[in-house]
C-alpha cells in the first residue's frame, strides 16, 4: 500500500495565502543588494510559516550610511521599528553600526 504524502500545517497557511515564498521576494532581494554593495552585514530573515521579519546590524563607513539603508526602505510595505546607530572610534569615528528590525505588513 502507498503512503499518502500529508500537508503540514504550514504548507496549508502557505496555500491559503497564495505562494509558499509570498512576500520573501522583497526582503531577499533587499538583502542581495547590501551583499552586492559589499558590506559587512549580519541580517536574517525571519518567520514561520511565510518569512515576513528581517533583523540584524550593517556596520558601515559614515559616507555610506545611505547606501545600506536605501534597499531597506525602497520594501514596499515594511514596517522599521527606528533604526540604531552606534558610532564605532574615538574621537574619530571609523565606522557606524545600525541595528536593523522591521516586518512587512500583511497586505
Amino acid at each position: 500500500m502507498v503512503a499518502k504524502k500529508r500537508s503540514t500545517g504550514s504548507q496549508k497557511l502557505s496555500a491559503k495565502r497564495g505562494s509558499k515564498k509570498a512576500g520573501t521576494g522583497a526582503l531577499e532581494k533587499a538583502v542581495a543588494a547590501i551583499d552586492r554593495r559589499k558590506l559587512n552585514h549580519d541580517i536574517l530573515i525571519r518567520g514561520i510559516p511565510i518569512p515576513n521579519v528581517i533583523r540584524g546590524s550593517v556596520t558601515v563607513k559614515p559616507s555610506q550610511i545611505n547606501t545600506a539603508l536605501a534597499p531597506l526602505l525602497a520594501i514596499k510595505g515594511i514596517e522599521l521599528k527606528p533604526v540604531r546607530l552606534f558610532p564605532i572610534g574615538v574621537p574619530i569615528i571609523d565606522a557606524i553600526r545600525m541595528q536593523i528590525d522591521g516586518k512587512l505588513r500583511n497586505k
